[in-house]
């Protein structure tokens, strides 16, 4: 049975600490493959959520990069296809 990682999540808390998936791949001893997946939106399993959580939770935050970085909550809006933003969307 696998779980699937919020995208948005797992880029942000990259960005926290100034990785890469790359990074992350070889601190959580997954495969770049499966932290591509999860990048993605692809399920991982329960042992491999834990071997991120964990690379993660082991790597101090970048200071003062949160201040840079928009609240998780904030509403995502995408231009038209025009490039105005016109029928703003969202997410």
């Amino acid at each position: 049975m696998g779980v699937r990682i919020s995208p948005a999540r797992i880029d942000r808390e990259l960005t926290r600490r100034g990785w890469s998936a790359t990074d992350l791949a070889r601190e959580s001893g997954c495969s770049p493959s499966t932290i591509s997946g999860a990048r993605r939106g692809r399920q991982v399993t329960n042992d491999t959520l834990r071997k991120i959580a964990d690379a993660l939770l082991g790597a101090p935050v970048v200071p003062g990069v949160d201040a840079l970085l928009e609240p998780e909550d904030s509403p995502i809006i995408e231009a038209g296809t025009n490039g105005t933003t016109n029928g703003l969307r969202h997410s």
